[in-house]
């Protein structure tokens, strides 16, 4: 899932403002710690969109089977790419 910059930053500082107003976390440099959290995010969804390409890529490789057969692409790439997210240990 694809997020413009500005929300993950919102995101990003939503989460060390809910851990600092809650007492579950003490921080001298909030801004760096908002930084990493924006990182992190960023490269999960990193990991989702190549993900989404080597689902792309697996279907195409088979794309006259998946053409004459009665199943829709948009099924069959959701089922492919949650097998292989299970396989890579990847969350959804």
């Amino acid at each position: 899932m694809r997020l413009p910059p500005k929300l993950i930053e919102i995101m990003a500082f939503r989460v060390v403002q809910f851990l600092e107003e809650n007492k579950l976390i003490e921080t001298r440099n909030a801004e760096a710690l908002i930084d990493a959290i924006e990182k992190a995010l960023i490269e999960e969804m990193s990991l989702e969109d190549k993900l989404d390409e080597e689902v792309k890529e697996l279907l195409a490789k088979h794309s006259n089977l998946i053409d004459t057969s009665s199943v829709e692409y948009h099924e069959l790439f959701r089922k492919v790419k949650q097998k292989l997210a299970q396989k890579k240990g990847i969350i959804l």
